[in-house]
């Protein structure tokens, strides 16, 4: 459950980052860029509306693009498609100005998604690497094996800067739409505090992935009791000092700079001696060009030609390229898979049981079921990683063990709350069994025992499940939870 909670926290930090820094510089410098009397409207609701929702749909992707472990280069190749979708929506709606805005407001969105998720993405590595390992054992680990740390590290120094660097870059925003009599109001106002506690909010991640480093290399994994009520306590210090801010905060400045400026230019004219202009028009002399170069020289046909020739060759060759680099992502075999085993639904419906357990998660008062259940589900994480370890499989049968390991989490999630505990010698169809005990309609214990089938078939056949099998697995899964 808290594993689904920092999912999902992470994937907001990411959407709202980005979008209320782009949401809040479009609307205070709408004023500015708007020209109604002519027509000229470069930010409308539309401009509005894309931003939002590509922030949004930016993070969903990023978050597969992590899954899948896309190459940076798709990065690019996205992005450029993206644009284009929006380009061509805009001209079909009528849009004329408003790409001037979205084009270089969603690549900068874009990338500083790509900044934001890359730290949560280090982060998964590194504890997925300390997966098998606890104590001492983790310690003697990481004193050998500490690359994935120290990459974590220096991606989170760097990711201060950056985050720091976007706080400053607000703060110009502010100042030089309030110089430039840019549009304020509420709705500018909320997005401005939201950016800045989100940007509070990734420097309290950051504190808590260095903490995990300093204290997996002392052996320690679970340091932390409850991080609910630590985020509960980072939002009640964000909130007191956003009230002391307030209130100490005034429109009126403590020093009149206007008043000194003003005495110093009545000053400076008084004492400024004038001058009269006494420098008259000097002309130049004539040149003449035309012998001093000699006679005009007639360029070669032939070396012409072939200077010609070299130059569109180029031009094919560089437009083949960059043909070749946006085109050949969509004919590899992880495309093809991708779409054929319809990971794109099973994500959709990941990410809502996500959201769902993310507020469960928040609004829930008693956690210990929950910590007690989390802690049973790992122990099956736990050997289904030296399972993998152990056995040589291909990288299509480890990233199905590893999907259909964190769909049989939640079905032993679902059993502690409802007594029936996972064991670490039972295997997966011996745990559905007494799952399919519980229940009393023929249905729910054939959803338990396909669950606990396909998963030890996923687990010790060496070919994939087919697309028809693992949907199976998934809504099984989904039944048995939906039950009281």
């Amino acid at each position: 459950m808290q594993g689904n909670f920092e999912r999902i926290f992470e994937r907001i930090l990411v959407f709202t980052t980005s979008s209320s820094l782009m949401l809040a510089a479009a609307g205070i410098f709408s004023t500015v860029l708007n020209n109604y009397e002519v027509d000229k409207v470069f930010v409308d609701l539309f401009v509005y509306i894309v931003l939002g929702a590509s922030g949004l749909i930016f993070s969903l992707v990023l978050q597969i693009f992590a899954i899948e472990k896309i190459k940076s280069a798709m990065h690019v190749v996205f992005i450029v498609f993206y644009e284009i979708a929006v380009l061509v929506l805009a001209a079909l709606l009528g849009e004329g100005y408003a790409p001037y805005i979205l084009i270089p407001a969603l690549l900068v969105e874009y990338f500083i998604g790509v900044g934001i998720n890359d730290m949560f993405i280090y982060h998964d590595r590194f504890i997925y690497e300390c997966e098998g390992f606890e104590g001492k054992e983790l310690e003697t680990y990481l004193f050998h094996n500490n690359l994935v740390a120290i990459d974590l590290t220096e991606k989170t120094k760097g990711q201060q800067a950056v985050l720091f660097g976007l706080s400053v870059v607000m703060f110009i925003i502010l100042v030089f739409g309030k110089l430039s009599q840019g549009y304020f109001n509420q709705i500018i106002t909320m997005l401005v505090i939201v950016f800045y506690l989100s940007i509070m909010l990734c420097y309290y991640t950051l504190g808590l992935f260095k903490n995990d480093v300093f204290y997996a290399f002392l052996g320690f994994k679970n340091y932390i009791a409850d991080k609910k009520k630590i985020l509960r306590s980072v939002f009640l210090i964000i909130l007191l000092a956003s009230v002391f801010a307030a209130l100490l905060s005034s429109n009126k400045a403590l020093i009149k700079i206007n008043y000194f400026l003003s005495e110093y230019d009545e000053q400076l004219n008084d004492n400024m001696p004038v001058h009269e202009d006494d420098f008259g028009y000097i002309p130049l002399p004539e040149l003449n060009m035309g012998d001093d170069f000699g006679p005009e020289v007639r360029p070669n046909l032939i070396l012409e030609i072939i200077f010609e020739f070299i130059k569109y060759a180029a031009i094919v060759a560089i437009a083949g390229a960059v043909l070749y680099f946006f085109i050949k992502p969509f004919f590899t075999r992880h495309w093809r898979v991708f779409w054929s085993e319809g990971k794109l639904i099973r994500f959709l419906r990941d990410v809502w049981s996500d959201i769902k357990s993310f507020f469960r998660f928040i609004f829930s008062k008693d956690d210990s079921s929950q910590a007690y259940s989390t802690v049973q589900a790992k122990s099956f994480q736990d050997s289904m990683l030296d399972f993998l370890k152990k056995a040589k499989r291909s990288k299509e049968k480890t990233a199905e063990i590893d999907r259909l390991t964190k769909q049989f989490m939640r079905l032993i999630d679902w059993g502690e709350t409802h007594k029936i505990h996972y064991r670490a010698n039972l295997a997966p169809a011996e745990y559905t069994k007494l799952i399919e005990q519980y229940f009393q309609t023929e249905d729910n214990k054939e959803a338990a025992s396909n669950a606990g089938q396909l998963f030890e078939k996923a687990l010790y056949d060496k070919e994939v499940l087919t697309a028809e099998e693992e949907k199976l697995f998934i809504e099984s899964i989904k039944k048995v939870l939906q039950c009281e």
